[in-house]
């Protein structure tokens, strides 16, 4: 009987535009991609400085900073599940979504600046700050990539379109990182020349007003389409079954989490790596343009790989090659900048596969626990990948904070053997290992494109509203 209800009731809503299944305007497909590249530009930003904004500007010790990262995703776990459940009750002229793109683009903005900001509170009264800002940042973090995530299936439910939706987002968003990133180092010497304090400051507010900008861009071009109504609320008991039930979903974020805490390891160190290692600051800019220009690059080709041999094929080949990358930079001398380089660039490029495809891929996840439960919540699945995204970032940051503080690093002074070794675990070795591990998980992953457009056709048929 509760089936047959569900069934009754689970239908897409009769005004909605014909393309639901057909191809998206370019500038929808961008408009999707904006509200990402914002969210992007700030979260990246913060992922590769941060860290060494606290270390360096602020002078707060590694250790506490490893405590802080923890703390901050600890209110994370209780953010992400939270907003995921308000997406889901959320209804308005607008969307489900959509109207959160506009409505967290100031708050976003704001703690964003506030974070870069040194408030010379004294000792303690700058680590309370710390914390204050950082989860402020970190909860406006969750309203943002959730609505994102939760557009993909809202948008359009034809797959090679959900391809080429994400792989134009993705194409957006390392584009966002890449000026993010690597114009990061040049912006804060042009804004505080040696008041590197004030020129964080600064390049944080430029950034928090480009993701304020392009967030409202966002919302103003993308539309929701696959609309599907819930007959009743569903318990924490059922919503719990729902995640479990969901094996491509476990697979999926167990994939994803072993590839963040690697991929933000890291991030959060090439700082440092071109800082102390090598010795030369100013090849940030050069080694962030390959790696996240090789991403860029990237993404141009995967709709059409995938179209022609699959998705997880793509995925698992591609990030099977990127290992080659990490064994490379761990054996190669600190005095051959070329060849680090073009590790930078192999690594970018064939890693690249792995995190957009399985941006997309959430959204089959999302249909699957409709196929499989006949209950669709959207901002429930989406939500525990924005939580795994998280966790992978903080897990990263604590362990990047602690194993400084454990091999002895000290700021703004030169390393010791101990130290340096580290930090180049951290951009080679450890980031290696983890990505093989991302890889023999995402082997299980049960979804491929025949089962999916079956999967499909069967809910198709669910949601035809009965006589």
């Amino acid at each position: 009987m509760l089936e047959a209800e569900q069934t009754k009731n689970l239908k897409i809503e009769s005004k909605l535009p014909s393309n639901v299944n057909g191809r998206l305007t370019w500038i929808e497909r961008f408009g999707f991609g904006s509200g990402d590249m914002s969210y992007n530009i700030v979260f990246q930003f913060v992922n590769a400085y941060l860290l060494f904004f606290y270390t360096d500007v602020d002078g707060i010790k590694p250790e506490v900073i490893a405590t802080l990262f923890l703390v901050v995703r600890v209110f994370d776990a209780i953010c992400d599940p939270l907003m995921g459940t308000l997406l889901d009750k959320t209804n308005t002229r607008w969307g489900k979504a959509r109207p959160f793109l506009l409505w967290v683009a100031v708050p976003l903005a704001a703690s964003t600046f506030l974070c870069f900001t040194t408030p010379n509170f004294g000792s303690s009264g700058n680590i309370i700050y710390a914390y204050v800002t950082y989860i402020l940042l970190g909860m406006f973090f969750s309203v943002q990539t959730i609505s994102v995530n939760s557009l993909t299936g809202r948008i359009t439910d034809n797959v090679h379109e959900r391809t080429v939706l994400t792989t134009v987002r993705m194409i957006l968003v390392y584009i966002g990182i890449l000026l993010a990133i690597s114009c990061a180092t040049p912006l804060v010497k042009l804004f505080g020349g040696d008041n590197a304090s004030f020129g964080f400051q600064m390049t944080s507010l430029v950034y928090a007003v480009a993701g304020l900008l392009l967030n409202v861009f966002s919302f103003m071009t993308v539309k929701e389409r696959v609309v599907i109504k819930k007959p009743k609320k569903q318990g924490l008991k059922k919503t719990i079954q729902v995640l479990l039930k969901n094996k491509p979903l476990i697979i999926l974020i167990s994939t994803f989490l072993m590839f963040s805490i690697g991929f933000n390891i890291r991030l959060s160190t090439m700082v440092y790596y071109f800082t102390y290692n090598i010795h030369r600051e100013d090849l940030v800019f050069i080694g962030t343009v390959l790696f996240f220009g090789a991403a860029f690059l990237s993404n141009l080709f995967i709709p059409t790989l995938t179209k022609r041999w699959g998705r997880k094929s793509v995925v698992i080949i591609s990030a099977t090659i990127s290992l080659i990358s990490f064994a490379g930079l761990q054996f190669t001398s600190y005095s051959s900048i070329m060849i680090i380089l073009v590790w930078l660039f192999i690594c970018g490029f064939f890693s690249t596969p792995l995190n957009t495809l399985a941006w997309g891929m959430l959204a089959d996840c999302v249909d699957y626990a409709e196929w499989k439960t006949n209950v669709r919540a959207d901002g429930v699945v989406i939500s525990s990948m924005s939580f795994v995204n998280k966790l992978g970032v903080a897990v990263a940051g604590t362990f990047s904070a602690y194993y400084l503080g454990y091999s002895g690093y000290v700021a703004n002074s030169d390393q010791t053997l101990s130290s340096l070794n580290a930090i180049k675990n951290m951009n080679a070795s450890i980031p290696g290992i983890l990505t093989l591990l991302s890889i023999i998980i995402f082997c299980f992953y049960p979804l491929s494109e025949k089962k999916y457009k079956k999967m499909m056709s069967d809910l198709k048929k669910k949601r035809k509203p009965l006589k």
